[in-house]
């Protein structure tokens, strides 16, 4: 892996899927560059007053895990069921044809959330076998969308065939970049919680039989 394509459609899907994997690779020198479909939390706010803009909580982000390449677009929170498939589609192709990534990491099928989906699919379609780079394709899971999905009976699950180890240096990057977004983190119990983030590295570390580890769903990977 050279160069690594994260697609999002929340800024803190990449923090909470994927944080200390792409904290781990930057600092191995992956390239790695973050697309974000929507820029606002305009789902929290029934009258839609007060929504807040958050590029500058996913520039902050991004800087503490190391991407180096940051574009964020300006569609609706949980609105991108009112965009034509065609239009995303035609985001994300873009993003792989202007940075021309060998892996894309992106949200799951499985998630709850409508946006997630979406984005899956978008990232799927632009990274599809003979259209370009891309080699590997990977979904993270987020903790919140992807767990109330399983919870809510939906027939896509989440099943992870690949583990990525971490260092605590590398948990704690993804700790701090998932703080610049402040109101997002939540609570124990929550999973978006400091202490659910952890539960959840020691977690899937303990399926392995290491310390920590972020897991992940290979939808695709050709080797040559």
């Amino acid at each position: 892996m050279r160069r690594l394509l994260v697609v999002g459609a929340h800024g803190d899907d990449e923090t909470l899927g994927a944080g200390g994997t792409i904290a781990r690779l930057a600092e191995e020198g992956v390239t790695v560059s973050l697309c974000v479909l929507t820029n606002d939390d305009g789902s929290r706010s029934e009258t839609g007053s007060g929504v807040i803009n958050r590029t500058a909580a996913i520039e902050l982000a991004a800087k503490t895990l190391g991407i180096e390449r940051l574009r964020i677009h300006e569609f609706g929170d949980n609105r991108l069921d009112t965009v034509g498939h065609l239009e995303l589609n035609r985001v994300v192709e873009r993003e792989v044809r202007d940075f021309e990534p060998d892996t894309i990491f992106t949200t799951g099928m499985s998630d709850l959330s409508t946006d997630h989906a979406l984005v899956s699919r978008a990232a799927r379609v632009a990274g599809r076998p003979g259209k370009g780079s891309v080699r590997e394709l990977r979904t993270f899971e987020v903790r919140s969308a992807t767990d109330v999905g399983e919870a809510s009976g939906l027939p896509i699950t989440f099943r992870p065939n690949c583990w990525q180890c971490l260092d605590e240096t590398h948990l704690e990057r993804k700790v701090e970049a998932l703080r610049a977004y402040g109101k997002e983190l939540e609570p124990w119990p929550n999973p978006r919680s400091e202490r659910g983030v952890r539960a959840l590295a020691e977690y899937r570390g303990s399926q392995i039989s290491v310390g920590l580890a972020e897991a992940f769903e290979i939808v695709r990977f050709v080797h040559h």
